[in-house]
C-alpha cells in the first residue's frame, strides 16, 4: 500500500483548548501551500512502476494534496469501516508512509532495470560462447568435406563423379554458411533489442534523477557534472566557453505578496524563456537553486555570451505571468564569465558569480562581466 494507518491519537479530531470546537480545516498556511504543491508536482511527473502505473501515483499525489490543503480524506480512508463526516487533522504520519514507500518503489524500479540489463550482458556473453563452440563445429564439417572431395579427385573417379561430389560438397557448405548467418543474426537482433529497451528505460530513469522536478531543467548536480566535463574538453580543444549565472530580481516580494504558487509559476515561466533564448543543443540550462539558475555556452566568446544575456534580459521584461487574476511582472541580472585555460570548476563559477553580484549592486536588470 502507498498509504499508512493514523496513530490512534491521529485519529482524534483537532479541538481549540478553550472552547473545544473542531479546528478549522481550511489551509491559508504557507508552509501546507508548498506540502501540496511539492506532492502535485511528485504526482505530474511520476512514472509507471512495477506496482502501479503513472496515472494511479498522479491520482494519489492530488487526493494527498487536497487532505493537507482542506483536509479532505486521505488515500485508503474510503476503505475504512468508519469514516466520519468530518475530518479537521492531517494524517502526516501516513503522508510520510506514502511518499517513503513511493520512493522506495522508484529506487527498486531503477535497480531491478540495472540488474537486468547486467543478465542481458551475460546472456550475450553465453550467446558468444555458444557460437565459437558451433563455429568449430561447422569448420570440422567444411574439413570433412573438403577432404571428401579431394579424395574423390585424387581418385580415378570419372568426371561426372566429381562434378557430382564437388557440387554435393558446394551445397553442403553452402547451407552450413546460410544458416549460420540466419542464426547468428536472429540471435544479434534479440539481443540488440533486449539492449535498446533496457538502455531506454535506464535512460528515462537517470533523465528523471538529473531534472530539477519543478522547472523540468537540469538540477544543480547535473550542472556541477557538465561543469567538469566543459572544463577537461576545453583543455584539449582549445575553444572558448562562457558561463551565465542568472538570478530573478526581488523574488522574495513576489513569494511574499502572492505566495509560493505564484513563486513556483514565475520559476516555471522563466525556465522556459531560458530555454527558448539558449536553444541549441549545446547550450546546458539548469536551476543552480532557488531563483538562481546557470547555463553553460559551448564554442561561445565574451560578445556572444553578451549579446544572449542582453536578449534574456529583454524576453524577461516583456514577459507577463498571470496568476489568480493578477499580472506579474520580473526582472533578471545575469554575470557572465568566459572559461580561462587556468581556470577551475571553482574559479569559473566565483568568477560568474562575482559578475551576477556587480550587476545585482549596480541596480540589478542588467548584466555584468
Amino acid at each position: 500500500m502507498f498509504w499508512g494507518s493514523k496513530d490512534k491519537d491521529k485519529n482524534k479530531k483537532a479541538t481549540d483548548t478553550r472552547s473545544g470546537a473542531p479546528a478549522s480545516p481550511a489551509s491559508g498556511d504557507p508552509a501546507l501551500d508548498a506540502a501540496a504543491s511539492l506532492l502535485r508536482i511528485l504526482g505530474k511527473y511520476a512514472f509507471d512502476l512495477d506496482q502501479y502505473d503513472a496515472k494511479t501515483i498522479n491520482g494519489l499525489c492530488q487526493q494527498w494534496a487536497r487532505h493537507v490543503l482542506i483536509a479532505a480524506p486521505y488515500p485508503g480512508t474510503e476503505r475504512g469501516k468508519v469514516v466520519t463526516s468530518e475530518i479537521t487533522d492531517r494524517n502526516w504520519q501516513g503522508l510520510q508512509d506514502f511518499v517513503t514507500q513511493l520512493r522506495q518503489q522508484e529506487k527498486a524500479y531503477v535497480t531491478n532495470n540495472f540488474k537486468e540489463i547486467r543478465h542481458v550482458l551475460s546472456d550475450f556473453i553465453d550467446t558468444l560462447g555458444k557460437v565459437i563452440v558451433e563455429g568449430q563445429e561447422d569448420r570440422a564439417e567444411i574439413n570433412s568435406q573438403l577432404d571428401h572431395l579431394r579424395t574423390v579427385v585424387e581418385s580415378d573417379a570419372s568426371l561426372d563423379t566429381v562434378k557430382r561430389e564437388a557440387m554435393q560438397a558446394i551445397n553442403v557448405i553452402g547451407h552450413i554458411a546460410e544458416e549460420r548467418q540466419r542464426l547468428q543474426r536472429n540471435t544479434l537482433e534479440q539481443l540488440a533489442s533486449k539492449i535498446k529497451t533496457m538502455r531506454e528505460e535506464l535512460s528515462a530513469a537517470r533523465r528523471e534523477m538529473e531534472l530539477d522536478p519543478l522547472t523540468r531543467l537540469y538540477n544543480r548536480k547535473a550542472f556541477e557534472q557538465q561543469l567538469l566535463r566543459t572544463i577537461e574538453f576545453n583543455k584539449f580543444s582549445g575553444q572558448s566557453a562562457c558561463l551565465l549565472m542568472a538570478d530573478l530580481d526581488h523574488f522574495k516580494q513576489i513569494n511574499d505578496g502572492f505566495g509560493h504558487l505564484a513563486g513556483d509559476l514565475v520559476l516555471r515561466k522563466f525556465a522556459d524563456c531560458c530555454v527558448q533564448t539558449f536553444p541549441r543543443r549545446s547550450d546546458f540550462v539548469a536551476r543552480y537553486g532557488g531563483e538562481e539558475f546557470a547555463v553553460i555556452l559551448q564554442e561561445a566568446s565574451t560578445e556572444t555570451a553578451t549579446m544572449l544575456g542582453d536578449k534574456l534580459l529583454r524576453a524577461v521584461r516583456e514577459m507577463r505571468v498571470l496568476f489568480e487574476g493578477c499580472e506579474i511582472q520580473i526582472t533578471v541580472s545575469v554575470g557572465i564569465a568566459e572559461l580561462n585555460t587556468q581556470d577551475d570548476s571553482s574559479s569559473w563559477l566565483r568568477q560568474a558569480d562575482s559578475a551576477l553580484y556587480r550587476a545585482k549592486q549596480e541596480g540589478r536588470d542588467r548584466l555584468a562581466r
